[in-house]
């Protein structure tokens, strides 16, 4: 009974095993490497831009589909190239009437780029409070990291002993603004690769909204007011020297909002069908627009609006999904399930399953016929070897290798 028991779960572990390599070799040597197009807009056509790669060759298109060279499109996106063009000499005075200044042009340009897993990954609840008034002007790695249970708590990294009187003074300046402990979510960008800090967006118990640095050594800390119906499910904190958004509010319902410096404003994005459990979000922001870029596998949904944030025009374009080339055809013949260890739309190390595709059962049964060929040529008694079939039957190519190897010889 032991070997027959052993047995059955070294046949399942080859069969998860094999769930899992086997179709990742599969699809390296099958997938096509097409990279998602991206969309642009042009001060001087007045019309989307869609950049793509061809034939190693990268190219675009506007949206009556005429086809320019990357030479071509220079001139056409003027704040994008701006580096190049200044270079060269080739920098207009002015475009649609408005003087052109160097310094303006880099200040307003700006990218923030949200993808999947970048909503959905681990998080080590240690954060480090920078001093966002440094003395000598330059941002440092603080001593001590910061975490919120029951209170705010300051951790001495070198001693890893609490700050108490620090902690005790940015505790009670929480509770003076009504904050609810512990914390929900804390949101900041740690790192000292930025011209200054602008701290942490922290959502209390009860998802109230606060805005909490360190400025001179004492805390700071202001409610911000969030309507109760929307729900924080991340903010992308990004410090930008022309200091109109703080960055961007993602809400559990995929809504998107721009936390303004005007008074902690919600400003609302007019995008279309973003999920943010699966698409990726890229934003391209220049002196006239911001180009809001929402990325799936198989489409691409572009809004632009002018400075205000009202829509001036929108793109769509669709493509074939990998599940819908050949290859994607040929594989839900071939596997009727499929075990990931990691999705492109996390960052988390789990059992993903994929499946079942019923389509593969016309394999299965071949690999079941293959079975009984192997039984009978080895002399295997198959009315006892049942469930070797049925196994078999379901698992298809992976339960086939696994009988393969750990061949029955109990008969």
């Amino acid at each position: 009974m032991m070997v027959k028991l052993s047995r059955f779960f070294l046949l399942l572990i080859v069969i998860f095993v094999a769930a899992i390599y086997i179709p990742e070799y599969y699809w390296l040597g099958f997938a096509e490497r097409n990279q998602y197009p991206m969309a642009f807009y042009s001060p001087v056509l007045h019309d989307f831009l869609i950049g793509r790669y061809q034939d190693s060759r990268y190219y675009y298109k506007d949206s009556s589909g005429n086809k320019y060279s990357r030479k071509q499109v220079d001139t056409m996106l003027p704040f994008n190239n701006y580096r190049l063009l200044a270079a060269k000499g080739q920098m207009p005075d002015s475009v649609n009437g408005v003087k052109i200044e160097l310094d303006e042009v880099r200040r307003n340009n700006g990218t923030i780029r949200v993808r999947a897993k970048d909503l959905d990954m681990p998080a080590i609840p240690l954060y480090p409070l920078f001093e966002s008034k440094p003395p000598r002007l330059k941002l440092e790695m603080p001593k001590e990291f910061f975490r919120i249970n029951q209170r705010f708590e300051f951790i001495t990294a070198e001693t890893n002993t609490i700050d108490e009187a620090l902690s005790n003074r940015f505790t009670a300046a929480l509770q003076q603004k009504n904050f609810t402990f512990p914390a929900k979510g804390i949101y900041g960008n740690p790192t000292t690769r930025k011209a200054f800090d602008e701290g942490y967006f922290i959502v209390d118990a009860e998802h109230k909204l606060y805005h909490v640095k360190k400025v001179h050594g004492k805390p700071y800390c202001a409610p911000i007011p969030v309507p109760a119906h929307l729900r924080i499910k991340n903010i992308i904190v990004k410090e930008n020297e022309l200091r109109e958004q703080y960055g961007l509010l993602i809400t559990e319902k995929s809504a998107v909002y721009y936390i303004m410096y005007d008074r902690y404003r919600l400003q609302k994005l007019p995008l279309k069908q973003y999920d943010s459990s699966k698409d990726q979000l890229i934003i391209l922001s220049d002196l006239f627009y911001r180009v809001c870029n929402v990325v799936s596998d198989t489409t691409l949904n572009s809004v632009v609006t002018d400075r205000k944030y009202q829509p001036i025009g929108y793109y769509k374009e669709s493509w074939p999904g990998p599940e819908k080339s050949l290859a994607g055809i040929a594989s839900r013949y071939l596997f009727p399930f499929r075990l990931e260890l990691t999705k492109s739309i996390s960052r988390y190390v789990d059992f993903y399953f994929e499946g079942y595709h019923t389509q593969a059962l016309f394999a299965n049964i071949l690999f079941v016929l293959l079975t009984l060929g192997l039984m009978k040529k080895r002399n295997v008694l198959i009315p006892r070897k049942w469930y070797d079939l049925a196994l078999v039957l379901i698992t298809g190519v992976y339960g086939f290798l696994a009988v393969l190897i750990f061949e029955n010889t109990d008969n």
